[in-house]
């Protein structure tokens, strides 16, 4: 998982989004947070149900590094949807803010089912660009946490690299000597 403690990463990384956000056509963006989705989807296949409940010390809520799979995949759940909404406000030059980073308050399920809704919530994440205006207003922001007020274009290529340190997590997770078979 990446350090987000790190001033400088927290630094280096804004500066990439706002950079891509500045500089990408909406195509590439898109590109770049489906393909983070997409590997991210291909990463929970598979995944029993004592697989995604496993993990390799205590779970703490407040600590994403100890979450095992089903957690990551709540989580995911429970962001996806608030990271679509605040492009698509963001874009159409409205704020919306939305809850704090690590949250997860999609409620436990069966594998199957979170895999599911993985799915469901992806499909809105990456038709959010039906909501996009003509003219994309750059200038409206939503503070994030750890990386700072970010644009509308910003936001995906924030998706990206947060679908990415999930899925890193989870290979991990799955390649940990004691993760069940």
């Amino acid at each position: 998982m990446a350090d987000l403690r790190n001033p400088d990463f927290r630094e280096r990384m804004r500066a990439e989004f706002l950079d891509g956000a500045a500089s990408l056509p909406w195509d590439q963006i898109w590109l770049r947070m489906a393909n983070a989705r997409f590997a991210l989807i291909d990463a929970i296949q598979g995944v029993t149900q004592e697989q995604a409940d496993w993990t390799p010390g205590e779970m703490d809520a407040e600590d994403e590094s100890t979450w095992s799979i089903g957690e990551v995949m709540r989580h995911i759940i429970t962001a996806s949807p608030n990271i679509a909404e605040i492009i698509a406000a963001t874009a159409n030059g409205e704020t919306v803010v939305k809850g704090p980073p690590g949250q997860i308050t999609a409620p436990a399920s069966d594998v199957d089912d979170l895999r599911l809704q993985v799915t469901s919530v992806s499909e809105r994440l990456l038709s959010v660009g039906n909501a996009l205006p003509e003219h994309i207003d750059n200038q409206t922001t939503v503070p994030h946490a750890f990386f700072g007020p970010l644009p509308a274009m910003a936001w995906p290529l924030f998706q990206a690299f947060h679908d990415g340190d999930h899925t890193t997590q989870i290979l991990t997770l799955k390649s940990h000597p004691d993760f069940p078979a």
